[in-house]
């Protein structure tokens, strides 16, 4: 056999069913080990950083914003089939219809698919007939306030919503399951379809099926209704077992 032909034993192509390419903000060091923990076989994960530190303000957010064309330029480069914009609290913080102007630019400009942590929600949301339910954040109270005023302005119900209250941005992610789970269990749940959880930043595919079994109705988060989005964009229906009722769809 050729020595070509032993390395390409050696060295199988990556991501034959699909390549994800994901925008992270430097802060976050939770989406790509949860991504990992669940990607279907045969789907690569490529991730590319923007600089994110210090407390989670408005200004911080901007700041980071301005790296977003250099970020998708690189993943570009790699060749993903599709791309995620993986920050939430830039569509709370940016001007109104930012969220979804930044996606059409992108897939414009790349060529390729694109979904962000809002239109992944907000899809997923739809795909659950979702028009109520219990907000849960880990952001300072002053962005969190953005929130709920948010949501409603597009027809949606909160039955109760909440924060953690956490400033330092690398805080978020120590965020463990039982604390996740006592905060899910103090918000106001009458009459709400589901719970949603935002920030990337937050783990919560450790604990997603218990939080629904506790919960008794679907359990929504970030990370979970991107990979969700991501992979159906790229043609990949998988229902990933312990990533909750959306997955099962």
């Amino acid at each position: 056999m050729s020595s070509a032909g032993n390395l390409s034993e050696r060295n199988p192509v990556f991501g034959p069913r699909g390549k994800l390419g994901i925008v992270v903000p430097a802060n976050n060091s939770v989406i790509e080990p949860e991504f990992w923990s669940a990607l279907p076989k045969g789907v690569a994960l490529y991730g590319t950083r923007i600089m994110a530190r210090g407390d989670l303000t408005p200004d911080a957010v901007r700041l980071m914003e301005t790296q977003v064309d250099r970020a998708v330029d690189e993943l570009s480069a790699t060749g993903v089939d599709v791309i995620a914009y993986a920050d939430m609290v830039t569509t709370f913080i940016m001007e109104p219809g930012w969220n979804e102007h930044a996606v059409e630019s992108i897939s414009r400009k790349t060529g390729v698919a694109c979904v962000s942590a809002w239109t992944s929600l907000r899809d997923a949301l739809s795909t659950l007939d979702v028009r109520s339910f219990a907000l849960g954040t880990p952001y300072p109270a002053s962005i969190h306030a953005l929130a709920p005023p948010f949501f409603e302005a597009r027809g949606f119900r909160l039955t109760g919503h909440a924060t953690l209250d956490i400033i330092a941005m690398r805080d978020v992610p120590k965020v463990d399951p039982e604390l996740l789970r006592d905060f899910v269990r103090s918000l106001a749940r009458d009459g709400a379809q589901a719970v949603v959880l935002l920030a990337t930043d937050l783990p919560t595919f450790a604990c997603l099926e218990a939080l629904e079994a506790d919960c008794g109705c679907p359990v929504l988060s970030s990370n979970q209704v991107i990979l969700w989005a991501a992979l159906r964009a790229m043609g990949v229906p998988d229902r990933l077992s312990g990533l909750g009722a959306l997955f099962q769809r």
